[in-house]
């Protein structure tokens, strides 16, 4: 990362009841179909699986070891080292043989400073789709012995970038070993990039677009991997998902796939376009562009971001999900188009976005003694001024046994209760000093909430809503929705806002929500009567 802020076998075929043989031009069309059927069948999950899990951790540490010793002194662009890195990439790549991608020498795209690009790659078997591209990259530069400009110290020293970024190249080195695990290709042609020179400003990937060896037009996505190495609980940014429509679902639906990781890492999607890693030409030329990113961390850029300090299994979920990544978007029937919008998009604009609404205000005015709540019942140790509980008479230390013809059991309910409530209802209190309960008309403010969500569109997520709002004791607050979740769909049809208005009006509904990249379904039920009532009653 940069520094700074900145196979038919031929035989005959008779028809073996009538014994006539059938003549060759048409063995030759079955044939023809019948390898049509297979270039085009699509990958089954179990495929999907397999590659998955080949993503194993003893490779990584082979890869990582091997990039962050000693003797490759740093991998400093156009050096001995970095000489030796693309060496053994190269070894790698023709053990795997997959095709070399280059146009000068096989594998190798040289530029200056002695720096070189490593590409390879693996055709796509669609024949309408393989002249689209899915790029898959990292660099595997990085500063050598370190300079003033390039390192936090001390100077002079081996920096063997084991997250930074050797991490990332591990990580793609096995992206490759397992597409080549594939039964057949993808659709689209994935190419490989290994970039030199990042560290010295991105200028393998500048070199590349400058000088592509194919045409940058066939080129819709770029996947690129920068320190995957220390994965901690608060998960990985993930950047570019606004840079075309529908990439943050693309990037979910990979994370949440079954074979990638239990549990599913955290993703931080950020607004972000920083020019800080391969990625960014691609963006800036117009190409849609995603990076993986775990973070900086007190060993970055110093001779101290060694091996010994990463984790692995973080790196392989990391890996494995930008397979699944990669994957899905060389599979997928369109890939979205630049979204021109990306560029000028702002913090504002984010908050704009994504600022969750403040809760409504009370539809009671009352708050009950917390204590007696645990035993199952609501006393009341506060009325509210001018509330609609003080206008209905309410009062201090009456214990309310039914509201809005609903035996109350706990403060649950009670909550939930007033929530859904129409706007006139009535009250049971029991009153110390009478012995009859007293029965209260109520006009409760603003209106019932049915469901419970306030939501906003956006252009760069279609078919999905964010949520702004979801109000406490909600029947979308009991099922476990919160602010920020992405409503993806409403009894399987997309979330739009006809199918939310449908839905609070036709409860139990099931829905599918993103949250932090991890997609999960969740049911969301009516606080009906019958629920209510079989719980017992405060005496």
């Amino acid at each position: 990362m940069v520094f700074g802020p900145s196979a038919n076998v031929s035989r005959r075929v008779t028809n073996r009841k009538v014994g006539i043989l059938l003549p060759g031009w048409l063995i030759c069309f079955f044939g023809f179909v019948a390898n049509a059927a297979v270039e085009t069948a699509p990958l089954a999950d179990r495929d999907f699986d397999t590659a998955v899990e080949s993503i194993r951790v003893e490779n990584l540490k082979t890869h990582i070891g091997t990039l962050a010793s000693d003797a490759l002194q740093g991998r400093e662009g156009g050096s001995t080292g970095g000489h030796a890195a693309s060496a053994y990439l190269i070894q790698q790549l023709r053990q795997q043989k997959v095709e070399p991608a280059a146009t000068e020498r096989p594998f190798v795209q040289e530029f200056s400073g002695g720096m070189r690009n490593i590409l390879a790659s693996v055709p796509g078997r669609d024949a309408r789709l393989r002249d689209e591209v899915v790029i898959v990259c990292a660099h595997f530069d990085h500063v050598g012995f370190g300079t003033p400009r390039n390192s936090r110290g001390p100077i002079g020293y081996i920096h063997n970038g084991a997250d930074d970024n050797a991490s990332g190249v591990a990580g793609l080195l096995e992206v490759v070993a397992a597409v080549r695990s594939l039964p057949q290709p993808p659709r689209r042609t994935l190419l490989f990039a290994f970039w030199d020179g990042e560290e010295k400003g991105m200028l393998g990937s500048k070199h590349w677009i400058t000088a592509p060896t194919l045409p940058l037009s066939h080129v819709k996505l770029v996947i690129n991997a920068d320190m995957i190495g220390r994965l901690r609980p608060e998960g990985v940014e993930v950047t570019g998902t606004r840079t075309a429509r529908g990439l943050r679902q693309l990037v979910s639906h990979a994370n949440t796939a079954k074979s990638v990781a239990s549990p599913q890492a955290r993703l931080n999607f950020t607004w972000d376009m920083r020019a800080d890693s391969d990625h960014h030409p691609f963006f800036a030329a117009g190409i849609p562009a995603l990076m993986l990113h775990t973070g900086k961390h007190d060993d970055y850029h110093r001779p101290s971001d060694d091996a010994d300090k990463l984790n692995y299994e973080g790196t392989q979920q990391l890996a494995r999900l930008m397979l699944m990544l990669a994957l899905r978007a060389a599979e997928a029937d369109e890939l979205p188009a630049f979204r021109i919008e990306s560029r000028g998009e702002t913090k504002d604009r984010q908050r704009l976005i994504e600022q969750p609404l403040p809760s409504p205000a009370p539809r009671l005015g009352i708050t009950w003694n917390t204590q007696l709540s645990e035993q199952r019942i609501v006393e009341i140790t506060e009325v509210v001024p001018q509330s609609p509980a003080a206008a209905a008479g309410f009062r201090i230390a009456d214990r309310i046994e039914r509201f809005a013809s609903h035996a109350v059991s706990d403060v649950a309910d009670f909550r939930s209760l007033v929530v859904i409530a129409d706007r006139d209802v009535t009250a049971m209190v029991k009153r110390p000093g009478r012995s009859e309960s007293l029965e209260l008309s109520v006009r409760l403010a603003g209106e019932p909430t049915h469901l419970g969500l306030s939501w906003r569109t956006d252009d760069a997520e279609p078919e999905s809503v964010i949520l702004t709002q979801v109000i406490p004791h909600s029947p979308a607050a009991l099922a476990g929705l919160k602010p920020l979740d992405r409503l993806r769909t409403i009894d399987k049809h997309s979330a739009t806002s006809d199918q939310i208005s449908k839905a609070a009006m036709s409860l139990p509904v099931t829905v599918t929500i993103e949250r932090d990249g991890v997609i999960t379904t969740k049911s969301i039920n009516p606080i009906s009567a019958a629920i209510v009532a079989a719980k017992p009653t405060v005496e």
